[in-house]
């Protein structure tokens, strides 16, 4: 990869041992985080604390200057286990930062890593929109955002939102992307019933209403279109497939738990749903880990696009089948008391459910079959 030059000195500041506690935290809270009014600010204050927030940068443990694709994708299916919202948020954490590694000025990265390091500062990236489309106008104040975002994740623990939208000005043309400061958005331009989902309550994913933010210049990350890129724009699915993942993995925890407490896996049946949901989650593993090899590799060669797009697309839409699988066979085994309050089954199946629905599943199929109808030998190495 190519590294990106900085002029501040960083602390390698995270802990792994301090991390692993509060995976643990954030599991056993994930039951009250989903009916906190504030969401999940406790469980981002404790990953705060460990470094987490910080991981991705310059001289920490999963710098995005060097192979550590892997080892975060694994980080990321941990955070799914212990509560899918956390782990979606987290993942727009990461996602904002390796945009601002990729397409940002030196200036810039240093303004916007600092705030992380020294103001803890949260990161998010919001494109979904509706009919009131977020754009760009020009005004006698200079650029001014007008609309809208929808599906704001963690909208209300977001320090710095990166959003994207039509712009069309002397020297700008395109999609384009801002990094803006979300405390100079008023709390009524957060529209709170518009989140009433099946699931993922606790992401707080409202609509946010940007219009009258203006824009600075140092705002603004990278050209037109350039959000777009590939392979980095289909490439990054693997990020969130990976939280997917680890919400699959918390399906099984509690069913084998839900069993244990009935006294029921000595039953054959049952452990032959075990047995089929072990084996699904261990390829998803494989998926991932090779994804996250195919990642480092490919990106540092360069010339892999098309390979690497359509293993990414790949490893999301094989691992939404293992996610499916293991929740039907869970759902099989435990049965309708198994999905009773008292136990957790109830609320993954629902957050896992509601966050499988990603953009063009049929789509990214598609782009697999003409992948290998144009390159029918690929991956032999």
């Amino acid at each position: 990869m190519t590294e990106q030059t900085n002029t501040i000195q960083y602390e390698h500041a995270f802990s792994l041992e301090r991390f692993e506690q509060v995976l643990e935290q954030i599991t056993n809270r994930a039951s009250a985080c989903e009916h906190d009014p504030n969401g999940p600010e406790q469980e981002f204050k404790w990953l705060r604390d460990c470094g987490a927030l910080q991981i991705v940068l310059p001289g920490e443990l999963l710098d995005f200057n060097q192979p550590n694709t892997p080892l975060l994708l694994k980080l990321l299916k941990d955070l799914g286990q212990a509560n899918l919202s956390v782990g979606r948020i987290f993942e727009g954490h990461i996602n904002t930062l390796y945009l601002i590694h990729l397409y940002a000025t030196e200036e810039q990265r240093n303004q916007w890593y600092t705030g992380v390091i020294e103001s803890d500062h949260l990161f998010g990236i919001w494109n979904t929109q509706d009919q009131d489309a977020l754009h760009f106008i020009t005004t006698e104040n200079g650029l001014e955002l007008k609309g809208s975002k929808t599906f704001c994740s963690g909208c209300t623990l977001v320090n710095r939102a990166l959003v994207t939208g039509n712009i069309k000005s002397a020297d700008r043309d395109g999609w384009q992307m801002s990094i803006i400061n979300m405390s100079n958005i008023a709390s009524e331009n957060i529209d709170r019933e518009s989140w009433q989902p099946l699931g993922m309550k606790a992401s707080g994913s409202f609509k946010v209403n940007f219009s009258g933010y203006i824009l600075e210049e140092m705002e603004f990350l990278g050209q037109p279109g350039i959000y777009l890129n590939q392979p980095y724009f289909n490439a990054g699915a693997i990020r969130f497939a990976a939280v997917h993942l680890g919400g699959a993995e918390a399906i099984l925890q509690g069913t084998i738990k839900y069993l244990y407490s009935l006294g029921r896996t000595g039953d054959v049946f049952q452990q032959l749903r075990l047995s089929d949901m072990t084996s699904a989650l261990i390829s998803g593993r494989l998926w991932l880990a090779q994804a996250g090899k195919y990642y480092d590799t490919w990106i540092d060669e360069g010339g892999h696009d098309d390979e690497l797009i359509a293993f990414a697309n790949m490893t999301r839409v094989n691992i939404e089948e293992i996610c499916l699988k293991v929740m039907d066979l869970s759902n099989r085994s435990v049965g309708a008391r198994g999905l009773m309050d008292q136990y957790p089954l109830g609320r993954i199946f629902r957050d896992l459910t509601f966050y499988l629905r990603q953009p063009a599943p049929d789509a990214t199929r598609l782009k697999i079959a003409e992948f290998f109808l144009k390159q029918s030998n690929a991956f032999n190495d």
